[in-house]
C-alpha cells in the first residue's frame, strides 16, 4: 500500500489481515503529524474489498494508490485538499509545521523561537526520551550563534590587521625606514679621498685612496682590487721633496712623514673614477685605463694630452679635454666598452687653453680659519666661526689666551721679517690684486651640455677697487672690564679681527676693470663670432639653448649662434656654483645661471631673480643671501640652498663674529609665481633630490693641518637627513662620529667613503 502525507511525503508499507486486530501507529518523521487514524481505516476498507465513501475520503489526510487499477470517480466526488492549520499559539499564522514530540502545529514565529518543538517542555521530554530534534537554520539561536561567530571572527581579523599595521609601522618607523648597512669594508691604511658607484646587480666599485675595487654588496665580498698607488712611491717622492725645501730661519722644514701624507693626498685626489655598464674606467695624470670587469686586469691605457682635464661621462662616450703639445686644444673621445679613442683637434694651434674651472669672482678668496699658529693670508670669517663655534667648552674658555698668544707670536715673527728687509735695503712686498689677463686671440674651450664654446678674453683697461670689509675698531676694549666667563666671546671677537687687520683683511679689492670678450662655436655653421666689451672678470655658462655671460652686476644672453638676446642687470655680483662638465650636479645644486622651462634662473649674492627665457623680463625676485645652488623635483617645484645670512655679511665680509651662527636655509619655492610655500634649516645643503628622496648633508672634519695642539676641537661628524618633499620635516637622521671622504646618493641607496672604510647604507621606502 502506497500513502502520501498532507505535507507531501510519500510511503509506502505491506498491510496484512493482522492489521485489522491490531492497529498500527503512524507518525509522519519528516512533519510530526499523527496519521495512525487514518491509516488504519484505509487498512479496514483495503481487506473489506469496500470501495470508500466520499465523507470517509473527504476526511482524510492521506492519498492512497494501489498497484491494481481502481475504480475512477465520479470528477463531482473527489477528495478535496484538507484544510489549512492554524497555529494556536498564533492564531493568525498558518501552521508551517508540527512538533516533533507532541504533533501541534507550528508557525514561523514558534519555529524561530523553539525550532521543531513547540516548547520548552517537548525540548525536555525530547532530550529524556532520545528524540533527535532536527536543526532549524532560522531560529534565533542559531541566527545569534552564526552571527557572533561572524562579528567575533570580524573581531578577530580586525585585530589581527591593527597588530599586524601597528607592527609594520613600529618596523618601518624604527627600522625599515631609517639607514641600516647593508655592504662595508674596511682598511687598514688611512686614505685621503675616494669616490663610489653602485653598479649591476648589488655590485660596488670604488677607489679608496690608491686601491680600486670591485665588490658584491649581498654577499659582502671583495671580488678582485688594485693598488694604483703604492706605498713605495709616496715615500720616494716624499723623500725627493723633504731634499729639496730651502733652509729659511723663520721657516721650520716640513717633517718627511707629514711630506709623505701630502703626496699621498695629492696622488690620490688626481684619480678619477667612472664607470660605464660593466666598464670600469679610472683617469691618472697621463694616462686613461680600462679594467676588466671580471678579473681587475688592465685591458686598455690611453695616453693623454698634456694638460688634461675634467673627465667627462656621456651617454653615448667619455671625453677628456687637454691641450696638446702645439698649444691646440684636443678632445679625446672614448667608447667606455673599449676601442681605439677618436681624438678631435679643436681652434688653433697656439690658441686654445683648457678651462679646469670656470672663471669668475670678484674678491681675494681665503681658507684660513681660526689662528692657533701663525700665518699671513687673511682668515675667513665663515669657517672661523664654523671653528669656534664647534670647540668644547674648555676651548672656548682657553680661546683668549691661546689667540693672544698666536697674535704675539705673528707680531714678533713680522717684526724680524721687517727688520731682515730693512737690512736688506729692500721693501716688504705689497699684496697687489691683479685683473685677469689674455693675450688676444687666446681661447679657452668651455665644454657645455651640447658641444663646446671657445671663449677668449682680453684685458682692456685696469681698474682695481678697494673697499672696506671690517667693521672700524671698537671705542672701549673688552679687556677693560676685566676677563670673566662671560666677556669671553667678546674678548676673542676682538683680538680675532685685530689680527684680521694685522694680516691684511681689513680692505679687499674688487676688479671693475675693462674686458674685451670674443665668443666663437666650432660645432655651429654659420654662427658668427660675437665681440664685446663688459665690466669686471668675465664667466660663460652654456646651457641647454642659451649662453650666458656674466661679468659684474651684469648678464648677457645669447642662443647658440652666438646672437645677443638681451641684457639684464643685477644687484650683486654673480655668486658661485654650477653644474660640472661631466653633467653631474655641483654638491649643493645647479647655478649660478640655471636653465629650466622657458625661465632663466641667476642669483648673485643676495638674490635670486626668475627672467623670461625670450625676452629677458623679471618674473619674479626673490632676496636671499648666500644662495650656493637649485633644484628642480620631478612636478616642476624649485628647491633654493641658501643660508640665513644678511646682506651686512657681504658689506662686512671680513669681519670675525664667533657667536654668529649663519645656517643653511632651504626654501621650496614655486617657480610660476616665486612665492615660499615652505622654508626650514634642516642642518645643511640639500645634496640630492629625485623624486620622493630629498637629502642633506652636514660634515665636520677638523683635519690634521687644522688641529690645535691642545685638542680643543670637538670630534668630527656626519649629518645625513632625510627631507620631506610636501612640508620640509625631517622623516629621519643618520649620524656618524667620522667625516666621509665621499657621499653619494641613488635614491634609497647611499655611498660613504671614509678614511678607513667603504660602506652602503639602504633603508626601505615606497
Amino acid at each position: 500500500m502506497k500513502i502520501q502525507c498532507a505535507c507531501g511525503a510519500k510511503y509506502a508499507f505491506d498491510a496484512t489481515p493482522e492489521m485489522l486486530q491490531n492497529p498500527v501507529r503512524f507518525v509522519c518523521p519528516t512533519c510530526g503529524l499523527d496519521s495512525s487514524e487514518s491509516v488504519n481505516e484505509l487498512i479496514r476498507r483495503e481487506f473489506a474489498a469496500q470501495t470508500p465513501a466520499a465523507p470517509a475520503a473527504e476526511s482524510t489526510q492521506l492519498k492512497i494508490s494501489r498497484d491494481e487499477p481502481q475504480p475512477s470517480a465520479p470528477p463531482e466526488e473527489s477528495a478535496p485538499a484538507p484544510a489549512a492549520e492554524h497555529c494556536p499559539r498564533h492564531p493568525r499564522e498558518l501552521a508551517t509545521d508540527h512538533c516533533v514530540v507532541c504533533g501541534k502545529p507550528m508557525c514561523r514565529q514558534c519555529m524561530k523561537l523553539f525550532g521543531h518543538v513547540c516548547s520548552p517542555l517537548c525540548r525536555a521530554k525530547a532530550a529524556a526520551q532520545n528524540i533527535n530534534i532536527p536543526v532549524y537554520a532560522g531560529q534565533s539561536s542559531m541566527a545569534e550563534a552564526r552571527y557572533w561567530r561572524k562579528a567575533g571572527a570580524i573581531a578577530v581579523l580586525a585585530v589581527i590587521l591593527v597588530v599586524a599595521a601597528l607592527g609594520f609601522w613600529i618596523w618601518y618607523a624604527w627600522i625599515g625606514s631609517v639607514p641600516h648597512t647593508a655592504f662595508s669594508i674596511r682598511f687598514d691604511d688611512r686614505a685621503y679621498a675616494g669616490e663610489s658607484t653602485l653598479c649591476g646587480t648589488n655590485q660596488i666599485v670604488f677607489l679608496h685612496g690608491g686601491t680600486l675595487a670591485r665588490c658584491d654588496i649581498k654577499s659582502g665580498k671583495e671580488i678582485w682590487s688594485q693598488e694604483l698607488v703604492t706605498k713605495q712611491q709616496i715615500a720616494e717622492l716624499a723623500s725627493r721633496e723633504y731634499q729639496s725645501q730651502p733652509n729659511d730661519r723663520y721657516e721650520q722644514k716640513i717633517p718627511e712623514s707629514k711630506l709623505a701624507e701630502m703626496v699621498a693626498r695629492s696622488l690620490e685626489s688626481e684619480l678619477q673614477l667612472r664607470v660605464s655598464g660593466q666598464n670600469v674606467w679610472v683617469k691618472a695624470p697621463g694616462k686613461l685605463t680600462h679594467y676588466d670587469w671580471d678579473t681587475g686586469r688592465v685591458l686598455q691605457e690611453i695616453p693623454l694630452a698634456n694638460r688634461a682635464g675634467e673627465f667627462i661621462a656621456r651617454a653615448d662616450d667619455f671625453l677628456v679635454i687637454g691641450t696638446g703639445a702645439n698649444g691646440q686644444a684636443l678632445v679625446t673621445h672614448i667608447n667606455p666598452a673599449g676601442g681605439e679613442p677618436r681624438v678631435e683637434e679643436i681652434g688653433q694651434p697656439g690658441q686654445m687653453a683648457v678651462a679646469q674651472n670656470a672663471p669668475g669672482g670678484n674678491d681675494i678668496k681665503s681658507s684660513g680659519g681660526l689662528p692657533l699658529t701663525s700665518g699671513t693670508e687673511p682668515m675667513d670669517p665663515a669657517k672661523v666661526a664654523a671653528q669656534a663655534q664647534n670647540l668644547s667648552l674648555p676651548g672656548r674658555l682657553a680661546l683668549p689666551a691661546l689667540l693672544a698668544n698666536s697674535s704675539e707670536q705673528e707680531r714678533i715673527l713680522a717684526e724680524l721679517k721687517d727688520q731682515d728687509q730693512a737690512a736688506s735695503g729692500g721693501q716688504p712686498p705689497a699684496r697687489q690684486p691683479k685683473p685677469a689677463q689674455n693675450e688676444a686671440g687666446h681661447f679657452t674651450l668651455i665644454p657645455g651640455q651640447n658641444g663646446y664654446v671657445q671663449f677668449a678674453v682680453r684685458l682692456l683697461e685696469s681698474h682695481i677697487v678697494t673697499r672696506e670689509a671690517m667693521k672700524a675698531s671698537p671705542a672701549t676694549s673688552a679687556l677693560n672690564g676685566g676677563l670673566n666667563s662671560s666677556q669671553t666671546a667678546a674678548v676673542a671677537n676682538e683680538t680675532l679681527n685685530e689680527m684680521q687687520r694685522n694680516r691684511g683683511g681689513d680692505k679687499i679689492s674688487e676688479d671693475e676693470s675693462l674686458y674685451e670678450v670674443t665668443l666663437r662655436r666650432s660645432d655651429s655653421a654659420g654662427a658668427a663670432d660675437w665681440i664685446g666689451t663688459v665690466t669686471g672678470p668675465p664667466a660663460l655658462f652654456p646651457l641647454k639653448t642659451v649662453n650666458v655671460l656674466a661679468a659684474g652686476k651684469t648678464v648677457i644672453v645669447f642662443d647658440k649662434t652666438n646672437k645677443k638676446l638681451w641684457q639684464a642687470a643685477l644687484t650683486y655680483n654673480v655668486a658661485g656654483g654650477g653644474r660640472a662638465a661631466n653633467g653631474e650636479a655641483a654638491p649643493f645644486g645647479d647655478g649660478p645661471c640655471v636653465e629650466r622651462d622657458g625661465t632663466l634662473y641667476i642669483f648673485d649674492q643676495a638674490v635670486l631673480t626668475a627672467f623670461d627665457l625670450a625676452t629677458g623680463n623679471a618674473r619674479w625676485r626673490l632676496p636671499s643671501v648666500g644662495v650656493v645652488g637649485l633644484f628642480f623635483d620631478d612636478k616642476g617645484m624649485l628647491f633654493v640652498n641658501t643660508t640665513t645670512a644678511d646682506p651686512e655679511n657681504i658689506r662686512y665680509s671680513r669681519q670675525i663674529d664667533i657667536t654668529q651662527k649663519i645656517e643653511a636655509n632651504l626654501l621650496k619655492i614655486d617657480p610660476q609665481t616665486g612665492r615660499m610655500l615652505w622654508s626650514v634649516k634642516p642642518g645643511g645643503f640639500i645634496s640630492y633630490l629625485s623624486g620622493q628622496f630629498i637629502y642633506t648633508v652636514q660634515s665636520y672634519d677638523p683635519g690634521d693641518e687644522e688641529a690645535s695642539p691642545t685638542g680643543i676641537q670637538l670630534p668630527a661628524y656626519l649629518k645625513i637627513r632625510r627631507i620631506s618633499p610636501a612640508d620640509g620635516r625631517v622623516l629621519w637622521d643618520h649620524e656618524q662620529d667620522r667625516a666621509p671622504l665621499d657621499v653619494r646618493f641613488r635614491d634609497n641607496s647611499i655611498e660613504l667613503v671614509f678614511k678607513k672604510e667603504v660602506q652602503v647604507l639602504k633603508f626601505f621606502s615606497f
